[in-house]
């Protein structure tokens, strides 16, 4: 490959992540509210930039489950409903809830340590100027599991192990305010001194607060309504 070919790759590459950093701030701010439909021309317009780096930000955001790709239409922003957002973390607060409780009972010395590990890597993560939030989300996702292996339990970690990445959650990330992910690092740090602790009823009640938490947050932030009851 030749200097000028080596030159327009890495173009081409921080143009594409240019256009996802942008998609995804909008996101966030809730300008490309749910069910919106992103057009690749437009973008490419609002953004200064051709179509062919918009593509490649929208197939990751479709990857990540932020955007659904349809032909000839375009991406449309992924939409859940109040109850949907209600059943998932309905059942997060119950398994995960379990799982914090089971851990406690099985955490050593080793798994204590990665914990406090990630708990620091995502106290210097949030403080930094990502308005993507990628390596909180990261960090996130990593203290989660990190709890389901400290239960060495394989039909668990195996059930649960997609859940962390599921697009709502990785969406919700995206609005989290200053307040929203301090608070989050004190529900990690108490996480850890139960489980550290041993007590497997704190860690559940407080992963079942975390997650509660979550919710809430994810259902101001969509400004959802209360669906109509069916007549």
């Amino acid at each position: 490959m030749t200097d000028d070919e080596t030159i327009a790759t890495e173009d081409a590459s921080s143009a594409a992540r240019r256009a996802y950093v942008d998609i995804v701030e909008r996101l966030a701010t809730g300008e490309f509210a749910p069910g919106s439909w992103l057009r690749e021309r437009s973008l490419a317009m609002s953004m200064g930039v051709s179509r062919t780096p918009v593509r490649e930000a929208l197939n990751k955001l479709s990857s990540e489950g932020l955007v659904r790709l349809e032909r000839n239409r375009g991406a449309q922003v992924v939409a859940w409903s109040r109850e949907q957002i209600i059943e998932i973390y309905g059942l997060r607060a119950i398994t995960e809830g379990y799982v914090a409780s089971l851990a406690a009972q099985k955490a050593d010395d080793s798994i204590l340590a990665k914990l406090e590990s990630n708990l620091s890597e995502y106290e210097r993560a949030i403080t930094e100027d990502d308005s993507t939030r990628q390596r909180a989300a990261a960090l996130n996702n990593e203290f989660h599991r990190l709890i389901l292996d400290a239960t060495r339990n394989d039909s668990l970690i195996y059930l649960l192990n997609g859940v962390f990445g599921l697009p709502l959650v990785r969406r919700t990330y995206l609005r989290y305010t200053e307040r929203d992910l301090w608070r989050s690092v004190g529900h990690h740090r108490e996480l850890i001194d139960a489980l550290r602790a041993h007590d497997g009823e704190t860690a559940e009640m407080i992963m079942k607060v975390h997650i509660r938490t979550a919710q809430r947050a994810v259902l101001q932030y969509e400004q959802l309504e209360a669906e109509p009851p069916a007549t």
